[in-house]
């Protein structure tokens, strides 16, 4: 019986151990077929973060969005918010195929063609404290997200949406401030208030992707309004 057991704990801590790496990527390659970038992309379920390097600016910049069943959308961040670009398209073993473009109404989308270079396994980051403003906006008359979260506990947090959609309608998503549970990054809100409402807080290193969940999409908001997106942290303090 004393063998037994141990070899339960064995592959229980073997399951613990895998569901806690992740799959890092490094991309190369061009938008437009003259601008040189290098992508580097961790994946966390369908979530993915990381950052861009722009070869010729030599500068990081994080990237927030979705992997997903061969389909990749990325937002380019900038630390104070600002969507600075938007990446689409399909992904393969060896490449990420697709279009960029900036949030401007009247922006053209340019080709993307990345190569992978490398790709490795990554421990889950142990984020200690995600307390903080996470915010994302569209440009002037783009849609806006303001996510503020506090973090009184290990494993709880408070957290509130005040969200907008673009000009001219404004249409407001505005969650007051909630406590939810906050296991391995993530915290999941639930409500019965205007329907079935559930979406999924994936706390990154430095931002932050919500994500609906179960199709339940009835929380209330505004014609086109959501809560959900890509956002950044751009204050720590919680307020």
């Amino acid at each position: 019986m004393k063998s037994i057991a141990f070899v339960v704990i064995i592959l229980l801590s073997g399951i613990q151990v895998a569901a806690q790496e992740l799959t890092e990527r490094v991309f190369e390659g061009t938008i437009n077929g003259k601008i040189p970038v290098k992508l580097t992309l961790v994946s966390d379920g369908e979530v993915a973060y990381g950052s861009v390097v722009y070869t010729k600016k030599g500068v990081p910049i994080s990237v927030v969005g979705t992997l997903e069943n061969g389909n990749f959308f990325l937002n380019e961040l900038l630390p104070n918010g600002q969507v600075s670009g938007v990446y689409s398209g399909t992904t393969k073993a060896d490449s990420m195929v697709g279009m960029w473009s900036t949030p401007k109404t009247d922006a053209k989308e340019l080709p993307l063609d990345l190569r992978l270079l490398q790709q490795k396994s990554v421990k889950r980051p142990a984020l200690k404290n995600v307390a903080g403003t996470y915010f994302y906006a569209f440009g002037k008359d783009g849609g806006v997200g303001n996510m503020r979260v506090a973090q009184p506990k290990p494993g709880q947090i408070s957290v509130s949406f005040d969200n907008v959609t673009g000009a001219p309608a404004r249409n407001q998503a505005t969650i007051g401030k909630t406590t939810l549970k906050l296991v391995n990054n993530q915290a999941v809100y639930s409500s019965s208030e205007f329907g079935k409402c559930k979406f999924t807080i994936t706390f990154l290193e430095n931002g932050a992707r919500v994500s609906y969940t179960d199709e339940a999409y009835q929380c209330g908001f505004g014609n086109a309004a959501t809560v959900t997106g890509n956002y950044i942290r751009t204050k720590t303090n919680g307020r």
